[in-house]
């Protein structure tokens, strides 16, 4: 005997489905009004929200309308540093039509503070013809105190070795091991004697590695070397 192929509409609430388009639209609203994220669709060539669920209000206190946030400002609400995110973004999604963008930033809410938000994002429709360039995402505050954060050390580091693997990649298999000992606090000499090479040879590789990295001095090393896990 066949198994039955089951459906997701097999698993839906035989009510829902009888459901006018309508009512399962506001169905759908109540949905996202229960979340406690930021869920919305962008117009990624007007700058410009086209729609936002109640957290909008709930995280940032701005108004739940399409219209809360001026074009014209919009941008002056993303921090010094985060201005570039959505044409970044914008770019992302032309060469990646499938891909799924992903951003920690800071957005400034409506009394002037600073959240920190987490957004993942996929594209919605795009039609170059028609000029249709849009996106849909969902933001979450991390502003607020994570209830499980266990791994966040782990994670941040993994995404810190992931975005700058281009450089780490530039040191050599005994960069990186003299990276480990410099980062553990042995001196230069203290390397030399453990390895049994001269301190000049070991002095050369420290500068090659400073170099490489684009940094100054051994306490600038030691940071990112932690930073990246390449301590241990």
């Amino acid at each position: 005997m066949n198994a039955k192929h089951v459906t997701i509409a097999d698993k839906v609430n035989p009510e829902v489905l009888s459901l006018t388009d309508k009512e399962r639209l506001l169905l759908y609203e109540k949905i996202f009004s229960t979340l406690n994220a930021i869920v919305f669709v962008f117009d990624l060539k007007e700058f410009r929200m086209l729609w936002v669920n109640d957290a909008f209000k709930k995280i940032l206190g701005y108004k739940k309308s399409t219209d809360s946030i001026p074009e014209d400002v919009l941008l002056d609400i993303y921090h010094p540093n985060d201005k570039n995110l959505l044409a970044e973004m914008r770019k992302y999604f032309k060469k990646n039509k499938k891909g799924t963008y992903t951003a920690i930033f800071k957005f400034r809410n409506n009394k002037g503070k600073y959240v920190w938000l987490c957004t993942a994002a996929n594209l919605f429709r795009y039609n170059a013809e028609d000029s249709v360039f849009e996106m849909v995402g969902v933001s979450i505050s991390f502003s607020n105190n994570l209830n499980y954060g266990n791994n966040l050390k782990i994670v941040t580091r993994e995404k810190l070795k992931e975005s700058n693997k281009s450089i780490i990649d530039q040191l050599t298999k005994r960069e990186k091991e003299l990276t480990r000992y410099f980062a553990n606090g042995k001196k230069t000499k203290e390397i030399a004697e453990m390895l049994g090479l001269s301190f000049h040879t070991v002095n050369n590789h420290r500068k090659n590695i400073l170099k490489k990295l684009g940094m100054n001095n051994i306490a600038s090393l030691v940071n990112f070397a932690v930073e990246h896990g390449l301590n241990e």
